[in-house]
């Protein structure tokens, strides 16, 4: 051991060569136990500027004797400091004697604090949640925010908004909030998805839009049965159909909104195709007839999913669904129809019984509101089957089937959009993909369900004139949007092929010009060329399906 003399030396030699330039001699062993301690600090001698204090990367006896120096400083600044689990117990004294200590950060309890006001994590709410235990033994939750962000006048947007995206609803269809709630619903989405059934059970009885969003997925279904009468069915949003009896489905959409059931619809077609035998659980027990809302949304899935089910279910889907299907048939049905064709489809039934099923369907079309799928199929097959002339919001939607449904009239269509000028600057503001519509084979089958035998006429030169006549003149006079594009490509194409040369490249499909063109004539084509464009396009262009024949020209363009 050192005599207190050289223990004096010692100190006096290393205070010399830490705050002094010039180099002082000083033991090895000291010096390697100070650089441990004190590893690469800096020293100054000018302590009334220092205000932080960083104790990382120090050891245990640099961190004790900076604590004290802080303590014992004259000047009795105002003093926050964080207390490690190993510090004397003589340093916590004197720290919590400090006469103007403002914060103490302990990592457990500590003896001598237990008359101070105390700060804990709140056990129910995450942060920035906290509880405050005053002295006197009163305990108040307390929230902390950020004053740079925080704003008086912050509204419902500014407060939560982010987290509704990220819980996928729309707050503006659940109705008013309590904005004295709001904090107690941020804590609810901070954990979700994964929940807290504790919490949330504590929550319940006060703030049910909390308990629902920090409910645990297995837990959803018991409290949605508690809380659907407090809650706007759009909250349903959450709910996984994984943790839903499926026997109990057609409940659940009888309340569902439609943008709900759109999301269902996802999930239970996956888990139909994947389990084939749940189709049974989700069938509800009940007459077809008197079917509800939600019973005939159960019944289009299944008729949706038809060729993935069991074949044993077959009849039951003719029979069951399709009538509860059409009892109130929902707003997205155009899956179940295609279902019901491929019911009926050659190999499965006879045409014949399919024919009266059809005029039923498309009698319930006619009933249907404007821009109900069964109303616009119905529209489409008034058009083929009768002849009648749809106005343009019906028109509107067929045009947004897929092509292949309305390709068969698509010349007569457009032909007659050309007549005047406003059904003219309709079709112009109105991209639609004329191209892979127009442009096919003599003799191609409609693929919409039910009209499948109706075939393509091919297009006619008679378009090409019209068309020309009337974009060209447009064109010229004040220029065409982009939404023109469809049509200026077909009109290339014909142009192209009116002329016998190549087609330029298009401006909806580089290649587009080529299904004008007979198809000796064409090259072969690589798949990132196909795929380079409008997808409609791509698909004509990988069956190598060209829309030529003779006709598409006049007979004095024909050359050779």
């Amino acid at each position: 051991r050192l005599s207190d003399a050289e223990r004096r030396r010692r100190l006096g030699a290393l205070k010399d060569r830490v705050s002094k330039a010039r180099k002082v001699r000083t033991e090895d062993s000291t010096w390697r136990r100070f650089r441990q301690h004190w590893g690469e600090s800096v020293f100054t001698e000018e302590g009334d500027s220092i205000r932080i204090l960083d104790l990382r990367g120090l050891g245990g006896t640099a961190v004790e004797a900076l604590m004290r120096w802080a303590v014992n400083d004259d000047g009795k600044r105002p003093l926050t400091v964080e207390i490690g689990a190993d510090m004397p117990e003589d340093l916590i004294s004197s720290i919590a004697a400090h006469s103007n200590l403002r914060l103490a950060l302990l990592e457990g309890e500590a003896a001598a604090f237990t008359g101070f006001d105390r700060l804990d994590a709140d056990p129910l709410r995450p942060l920035p949640w906290l509880r405050l235990t005053t002295r006197g033994g009163k305990v108040l939750p307390m929230r902390l925010v950020d004053p740079v962000q925080f704003s008086a006048s912050s509204d419902l947007e500014e407060t939560v908004g982010p987290e509704w995206e990220f819980l996928g609803i729309d707050i503006e269809l659940v109705g008013e909030i309590d904005e004295g709630h709001l904090s107690v619903i941020n804590s609810a989405v901070v954990q979700y998805p994964a929940g807290n059934e504790e919490w949330a059970n504590q929550m319940e009885a006060r703030y049910p839009i909390a308990a629902w969003i920090a409910s645990p997925a297995g837990t959803r279904w018991p409290r949605w049965q508690r809380l659907r009468n407090r809650l706007s069915p759009e909250w349903l949003v959450l709910m996984d159909l994984d943790d839903l009896p499926l026997e109990r489905l057609s409940e659940v959409a009888d309340e569902a909104p439609d943008s709900v059931l759109v999301k269902f619809s996802r999930k239970i077609t996956s888990r139909l195709r994947q389990d084939p035998d749940a189709a049974l659980r989700t069938r509800p027990a009940a007459d077809p007839k008197q079917a509800t809302r939600g019973a005939a949304w159960v019944a289009a899935q299944l008729l949706s999913n038809a060729p993935w089910l069991p074949e044993h279910m077959h009849s039951d889907l003719l029979r069951w669904a399709l009538e509860a299907w059409l009892s109130e048939p929902p707003s997205d049905s155009m899956p179940a129809l295609q279902g019901v064709a491929w019911l009926y489809s050659p190999g499965r039934s006879d045409e014949t019984n399919f024919r009266p099923i059809l005029e039923g369907i498309r009698s319930k079309g006619r009933k249907s509101s404007s821009g109900h799928d069964l109303h616009t199929w119905a529209s489409l097959a008034d058009r083929m089957l009768d002849g009648s002339k749809p106005g343009l919001d019906e028109l509107r939607g067929i045009l947004d089937l897929p092509p292949g449904w309305w390709a068969p009239i698509s010349a007569e269509i457009l032909s007659g959009l050309m007549e005047d000028d406003d059904t003219t600057d309709w079709a112009i503001a109105n991209a639609v993909p004329w191209c892979a519509a127009v442009l096919r084979p003599i003799g191609d089958l409609c693929e919409a369900p039910g009209l499948r035998s109706y075939e393509h006429p091919g297009c006619d030169s008679e378009l090409h004139s019209r068309l020309s006549r009337r974009l060209r003149g447009k064109r010229e006079r004040q220029g065409l949007p982009d939404s023109a594009e469809p049509l200026l490509d077909l009109l290339d194409a014909l142009d192209a092929v009116n002329e016998g040369r190549p087609p330029a490249p298009g401006r909806t499909h580089p290649l587009s010009g080529w299904l004008a063109q007979p198809l000796e004539k064409w090259p072969e084509f690589s798949t990132a060329e196909v795929m380079d464009g409008d997808a409609h396009i791509a698909q004509r262009l990988l069956l190598r399906s060209s829309g030529y024949h003779p006709g598409i020209v006049p007979a004095t363009s024909i050359s050779g």
